[in-house]
């Protein structure tokens, strides 16, 4: 069963969007790293192997993302972000979220007018990394300059890496925190299959602002949105 304040868990079309005020048309599993989390969640053993194992990688694999990014926040000491994330501890907020677009084979199945599969919104998260199936188009990101949606097209082999709201807070909004969403399909018998990892720095963590204009300092924590 899918525990919303522990973010965790099989959820099925409940995740309502503010941009669209509907469900969104999908289905998923929700893994979040903490031990008392998910101690009575796995479906199998076979499940909780490899997503350990993905998230493992992963991890490693964002925080050379976060770290890259760093540089270009000099207000941070070297490492702030890396260290700021942990797995398996009862600090983490490390999430995977194995997500299935469902298709829509017959008018039961026809969702509302203006539903979405992922109505717009911006990830609470330093980086997210999402591994997408190729040919399961329909990601697209917000254009900040040309006022449109651009598509982020599966690549073989590769990972589409979006910044979000944590992030671009520690780095005084220098980094943009992408609007991004998940269409319906031109085909609509079609499926989509993803996997997203969400780098989400320890419950303990505090993020500090500082106005450019004002000079004044603003201090959030990572779990208030």
């Amino acid at each position: 069963p899918y525990a919303a304040k522990l973010n965790a868990g099989y959820e099925h079309k409940a995740q309502v969007r503010p941009s669209t005020g509907l469900p969104d048309v999908k289905e998923s599993f929700q893994v979040t790293a903490r031990p008392d989390v998910m101690a009575s969640r796995w479906p199998t053993p076979r499940v909780e192997g490899a997503a350990r194992e993905l998230m493992n990688k992963a991890f490693d694999l964002a925080a050379e993302v976060m770290s890259l990014l760093e540089v270009n926040i000099p207000h941070l000491e070297p490492g702030t972000l890396r260290n700021a994330h942990t797995l398996w501890t009862n600090e983490s907020q490390v999430t995977l979220r194995m997500l299935h677009y469902p298709p829509i084979r017959s008018d039961d199945d026809e969702p509302p007018e203006g539903s979405m599969r992922a109505g717009a919104h911006t990830d609470w998260t330093c980086v997210t990394l999402l591994f997408q199936r190729p040919g399961n188009e329909g990601l697209e990101c917000a254009s900040k300059f040309h006022n449109t949606w651009v598509p982020v097209d599966p690549v073989a082999g590769g990972v589409a890496v979006n910044i979000g709201d944590m992030l671009a807070h520690w780095s005084q909004h220098s980094l943009l925190s992408n609007l991004h969403r998940v269409r319906m399909p031109d085909d609509p018998t079609k499926d989509r299959y993803s996997i997203a990892y969400f780098a989400q720095a320890d419950q303990s963590q505090v993020i500090t602002t500082t106005d450019p204009v004002t000079g004044k300092v603003s201090a959030i924590t990572t779990t208030d949105p």
